[in-house]
């Protein structure tokens, strides 16, 4: 596999579990249950709470904020600070976002502010939910395709609205993972992405993130969650103990160690990148940006299974996603 062929495959389920995800975004455990029931596919948008009036086939921040930044990087050739906050602000003005709750609070405070003039290394340092690491696997992407450092790429596109331990922790985390398993796709350590292996990786990107930040603050943690998860057998759990364990436990919120305990918690109980993209839709909390995060991680650990033409399809066509995903 090639890597222009790892981004499609990679950015193809991310956009997918993002369509997915949307509908039973910030409902509950028990609601959705008791009203979406079973996830099988794109889900109808009349049980959504907060995309109601989105197609079924229509992703989020989530897939356009990545893809308008890689856009950028690979035009600019570069992951700078400055051309991140210019392309997120062309994204927020281009796409309603304000209009349509596409951003959270704390990202569109922290561009707003340096937009007027604020420094941006400190326009972030209350950015601590998960749409820092949300949008990590750009620069991932465009490190690898830039030839870029990769730790260089992380801080530059995350400082601006996520300058704080919290959000780096979790974002490098993510990172080195997704690094590692990006590695087995292309085949340069085929077999690598072991539990352990990905665990490992993880870890050391947590130390990362943090030694990066203004400040350790005190919170929870990614790394703290890894230890947990890594004791409690959970391959061989069922789904609805997974779900209650992820809803009722680690959490599927905002907060960044909420969203990435998810990651990494449905990635240590599947190896099905298919089976990981409906488990998180019925897990309840941020599913779109679990899901996202969560799937497109294990495709790159496993390559043999393929998104169902009923669902890529149509999110493909219907959000112009072809540039970057060939599916």
């Amino acid at each position: 596999m090639t890597l222009s062929q790892a981004l499609s495959r990679y950015y193809a389920f991310f956009a997918c579990a993002d369509a997915v995800g949307k509908a039973s975004e910030f409902m509950t455990l028990r609601d959705i249950r008791m009203e979406i029931g079973s996830v099988t596919g794109l889900v109808d948008p009349r049980f959504s709470i907060t995309h109601g009036d989105m197609p079924s086939w229509a992703v989020t921040d989530d897939t356009e904020q990545n893809l308008w930044l890689l856009r950028r990087y690979l035009k600019d050739g570069d992951v700078t600070i400055s051309n991140t906050v210019d392309e997120l602000l062309k994204w927020i003005e281009a796409t309603d976002a304000v209009r349509k709750h596409y951003i959270g609070p704390s990202s569109l405070k922290a561009l707003e502010g340096i937009k007027n003039g604020e420094d941006p290394l400190k326009a972030g340092i209350n950015g601590t939910t998960c749409g820092g690491i949300m949008r990590v696997p750009c620069a991932v992407f465009a490190s690898l395709l830039l030839g870029k450092d990769l730790d260089a790429c992380i801080y530059n596109s995350l400082v601006c609205t996520h300058n704080n331990s919290v959000a780096l922790e979790s974002a490098y985390g993510y990172a080195y993972a997704l690094r590692l398993a990006i590695g087995n796709a292309l085949g340069d350590k085929p077999g690598e992405t072991t539990d352990e292996a990905l665990l490992e990786a993880a870890r050391k990107g947590c130390r990362t993130g943090v030694s990066k930040a203004p400040w350790e603050s005190a919170s929870a943690t990614l790394a703290a969650r890894l230890d947990l998860l890594e004791g409690l057998g959970i391959k061989g759990w069922t789904d609805l103990r997974v779900k209650d364990f992820l809803y009722g436990v680690l959490g599927t919120g905002l907060p960044s160690y909420e969203t990435s305990g998810a990651v990494f918690c449905l990635n240590l109980y599947s190896d099905d990148p298919m089976r990981i993209m409906f488990l998180s839709a019925e897990c309840g909390g941020d599913t779109d940006t679990i899901g996202a995060l969560a799937c497109s991680l294990g495709s790159m650990r496993n390559l043999d299974v393929r998104i169902p033409e009923e669902i890529i399809r149509p999110v493909v066509d219907n959000n112009h996603l072809s540039d970057f995903i060939k599916e």
